[in-house]
């Protein structure tokens, strides 16, 4: 496998422009990581098994299990409203306050705006400081409305965590996940990441990678992105997933550990379903369970199991070319190690693309859709201009109101709403369910 894998990840990081990735493979108890590039390209260091790469959004996934373990211990409930455990909580909309639970939360439900940063610097209060600020965030949806990706949930359910535990939530994470993981080579805090092997994130400025002097995260978002791993660790959290198997006790029960992968709610497009904080969809007729990240386009991560096939896959890059490189590696290894067939391609359906146009934005990022030479071009896009974006990319309708890249029609990327009068009035776009802004049309 590793000699038929080599070859092509050192192409397709060439190709894509990614400095370096580290793969982790785990196949029937057999462990493999291969790496190729380098962490840095001011430095030219080679990426090595043990460098680390920030996993960003799955870190969403270390958030719940620590939770569980607190429900596990009796100190918390998930159906209970949050301000059972958080009384000073202030939200914009004081119904949604008092019903609000740590269950919508982990499944993105929560319905307040999802995409917002708060810098509220390095110290142990970060994230007390950025969620005491919570009123400032409108509430987009009823609670338990839509599935609507949200970060500043996760962000809530962290500090949730804090204040039953009487921890900081980082070490909270350490004591009952990752030293009884045996994931010592897993990190938040950047003075325990500087001291170590580690990559940095890189943009593309003329088509060139340069170094981005900025970790792209503060303190308060480590519940929601802030983890820093290697492959070999992130292999470690995905056996335990699969098997339960642990160094030591296990940190969870096996009936928790099943919870996390256990079907909660619908999901938005591309995911069918969201456990508790996992996102679960299919490849063929293949449950897949799965993960990514994505640090303001510096670093980008993808972590996949198939538990039927006894699979994980977790691919880190340091780069914006890390989205395409990562899902090329994952279905390579859906394909050629689990045997999976290949998904064909949908067929094309004739569709207008007129009244699609237009911005949907979540908070700090949205999704632009704009009609060139009759066709529709997709891009997602960082509405105050904070970090480098991919360019927009044509799409095409495989159903009605669902559309694809036009370049690869397996998957489908997005889904359009409609309001009761049969106008667009959302999409379902990277997890996201995005309002159309009325005041605005792009053409």
């Amino acid at each position: 496998m590793n000699r038929e894998l080599q070859p092509l990840l050192d192409e397709w990081a060439r190709e894509l422009g990614v400095p370096g990735a580290s793969v982790g493979i785990l196949h029937d108890g057999e462990v493999s990581v291969l790496t190729t590039g380098v962490s840095s390209v001011d430095t030219g260091l080679p990426v090595e098994p043990g460098t680390l790469f920030m996993i960003g959004s799955t870190s969403k996934t270390f958030t719940a299990a620590a939770v569980l373990a607190l429900v596990e211990d009796g100190l918390l409930d998930l159906d209970e409203p949050v301000v059972k455990y958080l009384p000073d909580l202030k939200l914009a909309d004081p119904a949604a306050r008092d019903v609000i639970t740590t269950r919508h939360l982990l499944t993105h439900s929560a319905g307040f705006l999802g995409d917002v940063d708060m810098d509220t610097g390095w110290g142990s209060d970060a994230l007390a400081a950025a969620t005491a600020r919570y009123d400032e965030l409108p509430q987009v949806f009823g609670v338990g409305e839509v599935f609507s990706y949200s970060n500043s949930g996760f962000l809530l359910a962290g500090r949730v965590a804090e204040a039953v535990s009487g921890l900081a939530f980082e070490d909270l994470v350490r004591e009952r996940l990752l030293e009884p993981l045996d994931m010592t080579d897993s990190w938040f805090l950047p003075w325990d990441v500087l001291t170590r092997p580690h990559a940095v994130g890189h943009v593309l400025r003329d088509g060139k990678s340069e170094v981005e002097h900025d970790v792209g995260l503060t303190r308060s978002a480590n519940p929601g992105g802030g983890l820093w791993s290697t492959a070999a660790d992130q292999l470690r959290w995905a056996k335990f997933l699969l098997t339960g198997q642990a160094k030591g006790a296990p940190p969870l029960s096996d009936a928790t550990r099943k919870l996390l992968w256990t079907p909660q709610r619908k999901a938005a497009y591309p995911i069918e379903e969201v456990g508790l904080s996992w996102l679960i969809t299919r490849f063929g007729d293949a449950e897949v369970i799965r993960h990514g990240g994505n640090v303001s386009n510096l670093q980008r991560s993808e972590f996949v199991t198939v538990p039927a096939e006894n699979l994980a896959v977790t691919v880190l890059t340091n780069g914006i070319g890390g989205g395409a490189l990562g899902p090329k590696v994952v279905d390579w290894c859906l394909e050629n190690v689990a045997g999976l067939p290949a998904i064909e391609a949908k067929p094309v359906v004739p569709t207008d693309p007129e009244e699609y146009a237009g911005l949907f934005p979540t908070g700090d990022l949205g999704f632009e859709f704009t009609v060139r030479d009759g066709g529709l071009w997709a891009r997602m896009v960082a509405t105050d201009d904070s970090f480098e974006m991919p360019p927009a990319a044509e799409v095409v309708f495989v159903a009605e109101d669902v559309v694809a890249r036009a370049g690869d029609t397996r998957q489908p990327l997005a889904r359009f709403l409609r309001d009761e009068d049969g106008a667009v009035s959302a999409v379902e776009f990277g997890l996201r369910t995005a309002l159309r802004d009325r005041s605005r049309r792009t053409a």
